[in-house]
């Protein structure tokens, strides 16, 4: 397999090496010879635009052209004054440095206003920006997932277009988190600390294949500035007419010469609550009904740390820590009623169900970058060891009677304490040759290592006996070595992005105590993408795009405990130590008008799909709630993004996803029509008021054998800047109608169960940031990650 990937990679570069275009690279730079990032750079001849580029954070770019000649490049950023200058270019062409001079001699008077659009497209990635967004105040990551276009998140799971398993990154690492877990800490993690989400529905190879629905990165905010800099802040929010929470957080930088220090801690307390109902008839003539209301408090510390340090103006070493450290309470209330034509037969039964889950999370990065030559070839390292401790535990204190007599009286406990260790390490080069031609490969391999020892307390006579319910232990392993390469560049008009990866799994989980069962897996997988981009006219204003890839989404880890606990009084939830991955192939063709409206349709088919399913019978009054892999899941799409710029003041993005879902397993068969429409409007007022307004409705979603009915939210939000731009005040109001909650109905057999749901949706939120620095801004360099993958299968 390794000389199969090899001969396909040079057969990629015999193909294309002798395409024609000819490349123009360069970089943009100001007097001191510091790199200027994100300047836009346009080639013309005469007066037309021929090709343009967004400079990378290191000044850099590259651009094609189709004919040797004299052209006219030129350079703009808002900090800088414009640049524009004749050039000569041919096949032997060497990279041009442009140097950008200020518009002000004294750099402390330079204000820059510029703003980036809310919503932007490249050719693999949606980007949303939430840095300085007043509808993202106080929001946390998860609720920042629900205002991408396209994204769709319930009940901490996450879909993209329609196709549920998606995965999440953080500055390009896969978190090593799942389940609970990965709730958890994007839960914790609030829009104060994220510059920008990228929505990756189709990943290229140089990422991991896990993920049937695609991949979220959520890129963090990073210091520019030398010297001492940072920012203070606090939110305050509470849910109207319910509980509060508040968030105070700070993040200080300090850099000199080649060396530079981060630090950010976070505090976040608050509370939240949600009531359930359920109704259902059984066999023999009773009918169900219950419900319940439970309220969650959520305890934790967040501490970051960081140093980088730059052994060359090509070379650095970064090293970073994240530690979260907390816990959460839930504690839910339950009133169940079973009635029958015949009331003696009636029964009645309350609980409390207890939860609480104490979490101990680190993860220690190792970053290493060089740039290896002129055009920008770098060599990539980095490594993670992620440590997590959990410590869990439910309660089950339950009264069954009928209208005489008690029937049962339940007290015990299920304790189910979790230990993951896991390390990744991920290296990979990209090449970049001349006439435009870019090749990457690398490697990573993933090493885990999960404890549960699940164990029960039952209350009998007065005393807790721990032993009168035998507990079992859970160990899992798992060894993936992956590699992959890539090629990019552009031939005969058309850019291209091609790519295979090769992943082999070696999995084993041990079972012993209650019934000992061993499972070994070893597998080995080929995931292939591709993204080609054809630009229909010589301004490059309308383009056609496909793209298709492979993906695998694995259990979680959590998923495979084969943990037992209570809901409510009929309501289990339950591991499922037998999963299997499941597979998605996705292929996705759009069209780009005036290089802002889009128009896709695209189709995803997964076999094996790992449903959360609501198993039931009409003749038990039990139910379970636990994963399998029920069968297949197909969603045909239509995609329609339309910005419009209502005046110079008022901007809009407006996104509309048509889908057609069908799930189908062996006990239930749905097929639904859908769609969701999504609006966000930014409006610039005087005297620097910003307002954001944010909207979305659908009048269902489908995911395993569960419709929903109609969901729908609008969230305003306020920011004033103050003090030369360093205090900003921030207010903002979610979910104004209340309308965020839903009803849905669980089809399983001729079992059907109606459920309604009201939660803490409705939220306001206060914020003040005060924003210092005392130092020259310069160029910073982003760290990256090789866990995100496994950091989000620890939930």
């Amino acid at each position: 397999m390794k000389h199969f990937v090899i001969c396909l990679t040079w057969l990629f570069i015999t193909l294309l090496a002798n395409a024609q275009s000819i490349t123009v690279t360069g970089k943009i730079v100001t007097k001191s010879g510091q790199p200027v990032p994100f300047a836009s750079v346009v080639i013309l001849k005469d007066t037309t635009t021929i090709a343009g580029k967004i400079a990378d954070e290191n000044g850099s770019f590259l651009l094609q052209l189709e004919n040797a000649g004299t052209y006219t490049i030129r350079v703009t950023h808002a900090a800088y004054a414009a640049l524009q200058q004749s050039i000569q270019v041919n096949t032997t062409s060497e990279p041009v440095t442009l140097i950008l001079n200020t518009t002000s001699n004294d750099l402390n008077t330079v204000t820059v206003t510029a703003k980036r659009s809310f919503i932007t497209r490249r050719i693999d990635r949606v980007v949303m920006n939430v840095q300085d967004n007043a509808i993202a105040t106080g929001k946390s990551s998860l609720d920042l997932f629900r205002l991408a276009p396209g994204v769709f998140v319930n009940n901490g799971n996450i879909s993209i277009n329609g196709v549920w398993g998606t995965r999440v990154m953080v500055n390009g690492r896969m978190l090593n988190l799942q389940g609970d877990d990965l709730k958890n800490y994007l839960t914790n993690l609030k829009s104060s600390d994220i510059r920008s989400i990228e929505i990756i529905a189709h990943p290229p190879a140089e990422y991991d294949a896990a993920g049937s629905g695609g991949i979220i990165n959520i890129v963090m905010k990073k210091n520019s500035t030398s010297g001492l800099s940072g920012y203070a802040g606090a939110d305050y929010y509470t849910g109207l007419g319910k509980y509060p929470g508040y968030l105070p957080y700070l993040s200080l930088n300090y850099r000199k010469n080649k060396i530079g220090f981060s630090a950010g801690y976070t505090y976040d307390w608050h509370k939240e609550f949600e009531e359930i109902t359920q109704d259902r008839t059984f066999t023999d003539g009773g009918l169900y009904h219950s419900t319940s209301f439970s309220s969650t408090v959520w305890n934790s510390n967040t501490v970051k740390l960081g140093a980088t340090y730059d052994i060359s103006p090509k070379q650095y070493l970064a090293i970073d820590y994240t530690g979260q450290f907390g816990w959460n309470r839930d504690s839910t209330r339950s009133l169940t009623d079973i009635i029958y034509p015949s009331n003696l037969k009636n029964t009645f039964s309350t609980g409390i169900f207890p939860t609480y889950s104490k979490t101990n999370f680190s993860n220690i990065g190792l970053n290493y970058s060089a740039t290896t030559d002129s055009l920008g070839s770098k060599f990539t390292l980095i490594a993670d060891y992620t440590h997590n401790d959990r410590k869990s535990s439910s309660g089950t204190y339950s009264q069954t009677a009928d209208r005489n007599n008690l029937l049962t009286d339940t007290a015990f406990n299920f304790l189910y304490p979790s230990i993951a260790r896991i390390f990744t390490a991920d290296a990979k080069f990209n090449k970049v040759l001349k006439h435009g031609l870019s090749i990457t490969v690398g490697g990573k391999t993933t090493i885990t290592d999960i404890n549960n020892k699940n164990a029960y307390e039952v209350y009998k006579n007065g005393v807790w006996n721990n032993n009168a319910v035998p507990g079992f232990n859970y160990q899992y392993s798992e060894k993936i070595i992956a590699g992959f390469t890539n090629i990019s560049g552009s031939a005969a008009g058309v850019e291209y992005k091609l790519g295979l990866r090769g992943e082999q799994s070696d999995i084993s989980g041990e079972l012993t105590g209650s019934q000992d069962t061993t499972i070994n897996r070893h597998y080995f997988n080929l995931f292939p993408s591709a993204f080609i981009t054809k630009d229909l006219d010589k301004k490059k204003q309308h383009s056609l795009n496909l793209s298709y890839n492979k993906r695998i989404k694995r259990p979680s880890y959590f998923e495979l405990n084969p943990y037992k606990y209570f809901i409510d009084n009929y309501s289990v939830q339950t591991g499922n130590p037998f999963l299997n991955p499941q597979f998605t192939h996705s292929i996705e063709l759009g069209y780009t008008l005036k290089k802002q409206y889009y128009f896709g349709i695209s189709y995803a088919q997964t076999k094996d799909v790992i449903n959360q399913l609501v198993e039931s019978s009409p003749d038990q009054k039990q139910m379970t709630i636990l994963r399998k892999n029920t069968g297949s899941n197909t969603v045909y799409t239509g995609t329609f993004a339309i910005p419009v710029t209502i005046a110079s003041w008022w901007n809009t993005s407006n996104n509309l996803l048509l889908t057609y879902t069908q799930s189908k397993g062996p006990e239930f068969n749905l097929k639904k029509v859908s769609f969701v429409l999504q609006t966000e409007q930014e409006i610039s007022l005087p005297h620097d008021i910003g307002v954001n307004l944010n909207a979305f409705y659908t009048p269902n979603v489908v995911q395993a054998n569960i419709i929903t009915g109609r969901m729908a939210s609008v969230d305003i939000g306020l920011q004033k800047k103050l003090w030369n731009n360093k205090l900003t005040a921030k207010a903002a109001v979610s979910d104004i109608f209340y309308t965020n909650n839903f009803t849905a109905t669980s089809y399983y057999n001729a079992s059907i169960i109606t459920i309604s749901q009201k939660a803490q949706t409705r939220m306001l939120t206060l914020s003040l940031v005060y924003n210092f620095s005392a130092g020259k801004k310069f160029s910073t360099k982003q760290r990256g990650s090789s866990n995100a993958e496994e950091k989000s299968r620890l939930n």
